[in-house]
């Protein structure tokens, strides 16, 4: 299981990883990747956030056209 952490990283980064990750110890290399994704995690919840916020600026009878329009 010495690989476990470097694949959750890989997974996170979408590829292949830097050196210096690479070279990270196994503990601090799941801690890496535990906050990438609570970071990801994060950014999701804001740009729904913003979302929400930028259609509320719209008139009501034109958010259920916007939405279907950019796929929410």
């Amino acid at each position: 299981m010495p690989d476990e952490p470097r694949a959750a990283l890989r997974a996170q980064f979408r590829g292949p990883l830097p050196a210096a990750v690479e070279a990270l110890p196994a503990d601090a290399a799941l801690d890496l990747a535990d906050a990438m994704r609570t970071a990801r995690r994060r950014q999701g919840e804001h740009l729904v956030s913003a979302t929400e916020d930028s259609l509320a600026q719209l008139p009501r009878v034109l958010r259920p056209l916007v939405r279907k329009a950019i796929g929410l």
